[in-house]
């Protein structure tokens, strides 16, 4: 070891102070040489950065067009379901009240038994308001729908006698459970006149 720092002293002695700018080049060109190469590699890191940043932007943004393609799917399905079951609800319920109309007369009365013909219109509307609901509506629904035509069943066929509350509380009943489901008010609607 001793030989080698001899040996180097003996070629810095005799370059003398050509040695010592050598030296000192030397060290300025290293630290050219790793400010470049730092540079360099800060460069190639920046690109590489930024080809990664607009990597994940691109797939952001693809992943973000397609949730709101998939949400703009879900909300058209949505609304077109809610309008459906809105004209489903409206069409039972106005082939509903001109048949609560006769049987209000039949509970309190006022007339005596429906005709064949009103009886057969009767069963054609049951039976269309059951497929219209069937399609659309949550068994809540068709619950509801079940009791209160069993109810015009046992009042029209089998000569049952009922108040006209019942009926009207019935009827409510299903109106409720078509509001309930649709949305439109949580609170249910109640009879509050004194007839």
């Amino acid at each position: 070891m001793e030989q080698y720092l001899g040996i180097s002293a003996a070629i810095l002695g005799s370059l003398g102070g050509a040695g010592v700018i050598v030296v000192g080049l030397s060290s300025w060109l290293g630290k050219v040489w790793a400010t470049r190469l730092m540079d360099n590699e800060r460069h190639k890191h920046e690109r590489d950065l930024e080809a990664l940043r607009a990597s994940l932007k691109a797939q952001n943004d693809k992943q973000l067009t397609e949730i709101s393609s998939d949400f703009e799917i879900f909300k058209q399905t949505h609304l077109r379901e809610h309008n459906d079951k809105l004209a489903i609800y409206r069409a039972a319920l106005d082939t509903i009240v001109p048949i609560l109309a006769k049987i209000e007369l039949l509970v309190i009365g006022e007339r005596g038994e429906l005709s064949t013909e009103e009886k057969e219109a009767f069963e054609n509307d049951r039976l269309r308001i059951y497929g219209y609901l069937a399609m659309l509506a949550p068994q809540s629904v068709m619950d509801a729908n079940d009791a209160f035509v069993d109810l015009l069943l046992a009042l029209i066929y089998d000569g049952e006698q009922t108040n006209w509350e019942t009926v009207r509380n019935s009827a409510l009943r299903l109106t409720n459970a078509m509001r309930a489901d649709i949305g439109l008010n949580k609170e249910p609607v109640a009879y509050n006149g004194s007839r």
